[in-house]
């Protein structure tokens, strides 16, 4: 009879459990869709007032330095000088890549043996490091780092352009 007793209080007891589990599931899906309605877009426009009027709190982005450089038809640059002028361009509007970008270009044109001679031997590409191998070519020459940014470009340590 006890255990008969025991198996009706654990049968009875789980539609209760059930039911609370069903609630607080209810319950964290409001209070999810709240968060998401209410909290979320008021904390951004509170963090962009912030910045807007203190801004300790950030920085806008730099100018970028130079002309933007277009391609050629094939995609690529057309001269070593355009694809390290584009890479400087895109690194100087950004003070993330301003800090961690040393500029390479390199020629993807590549001879073929059994196709005769393109007319085209220019493709030109830039990257933010020479890890593609020795074929990249450092763009700006650096003589002196403490005065100099990777671009070759003359800076004052006591005002960095990205602090």
């Amino acid at each position: 009879l006890a255990q008969a007793t025991a198996a009706q209080v654990r049968n009875s007891t789980k539609p209760v459990l059930q039911r609370k589990s069903t609630l607080s599931m209810a319950v964290a899906r409001r209070i999810a869709l709240f968060m998401a309605l209410v909290v979320a877009p008021a904390a951004g426009r509170i963090l962009r007032t912030a910045l807007e009027v203190d801004s300790s709190l950030g920085q806008p982005p730099p100018a970028p330095e130079g002309d933007g450089v277009e391609r050629a038809k094939d995609g690529a640059f057309a001269a070593k000088g355009e694809a390290c002028q584009a890479c400087r361009f895109a690194a100087t509007g950004s003070c993330a890549m301003y800090k961690s970008c040393v500029c390479y270009a390199t020629n993807a044109h590549f001879n073929v043996g059994g196709v005769p001679d393109p007319t085209d031997t220019n493709h030109w590409a830039w990257a933010c490091g020479n890890e593609g191998g020795s074929k990249y070519e450092l763009c700006f020459a650096v003589s002196n780092e403490l005065y100099q940014d990777p671009f070759g470009d003359k800076i004052d340590p006591n005002a960095p352009k990205c602090p």
